[in-house]
């Protein structure tokens, strides 16, 4: 009610100012719309989404953003089992550091502010069936408190009025993290691990923070489209650069 007076009598701001979830600066009440209320211009200019320089199959980015998106090698001889890959940035910088707070320092509220960015994605005006975020083993799940995808999952669930099932796609064996492995050991390390059910005939959004090699991707994608997915498509927030 505060928020509602403070837009029709201006002189009421300074009670209604509100805090960039990135920095804390001060966000002025008339730019509250323009940058979703949770964003300064400055840090949302930083975090503006990649439109370029990147493999539109897999996320694989180019040294230069100013080429437009296209297939790479290694798509074209071994297409990726999903149809559609959407990211939002690249893994670096400011949202990076948004990432790992978010995840490793919990301040969950930046869960909504990553998956508002990747909400906004032109591409995921496509329909879809459900929302299926990227599961964590149990055990994963009770030393963190929180999953992850599935936090940064609902924004975009709610903007494009889908479904979000968790559910329909569980991690049925814990595994060590992927860092420092190769892709083939990546790929190795996440055979058989998912199990999906209640998702014959659907169009699937499979929802992850990062995407490195795509190794736990493809297994996931792979488990959805035997158990009688229809299609599905690829959302990350971030894609890892490998130059």
């Amino acid at each position: 009610m505060l928020r509602g007076l403070c837009w029709k009598f201006p002189v009421l701001e300074p009670l209604c100012e509100s805090r960039c979830a990135s920095c804390s600066r001060p966000i002025p009440l008339q730019m509250e719309r323009v940058f979703a209320g949770s964003l300064c211009s400055v840090c949302a200019n930083v975090l503006a989404r990649r439109s370029g320089g990147y493999c539109s199959r897999c996320g694989e980015l180019a040294a230069s953003a100013q080429t437009l998106p296209a297939p790479c090698g290694e798509c074209l001889k071994n297409p990726p089992p999903w149809g559609e890959f959407f990211f939002h940035g690249v893994y670096g910088s400011l949202l990076r550091d948004l990432i790992l707070r978010f995840k490793n320092g919990h301040e969950l509220s930046l869960g909504n502010v990553l998956g508002r960015l990747l909400a906004d994605h032109p591409g995921l005006s496509v329909a879809y069936d459900v929302i299926i975020p990227m599961p964590l083993h149990s055990r994963r799940l009770l030393e963190r408190g929180f999953n992850q995808a599935q936090e940064a999952a609902r924004p975009l669930a709610a903007r494009h009025c889908l479904h979000l099932a968790p559910e329909r796609l569980v991690r049925t064996a814990f595994r060590e993290p992927q860092t420092g492995l190769s892709l083939k050991e990546r790929e190795k390390n996440v055979q058989g691990v998912f199990a999906a059910s209640g998702v014959s005939g659907m169009r699937i959004l499979l929802v992850d923070d990062i995407a490195t090699t795509g190794a736990t991707l493809r297994s996931a994608t792979k488990t959805l489209l035997r158990a009688g997915a229809s299609g599905v498509s690829v959302a990350v927030i971030a894609r890892t650069p490998a130059f």
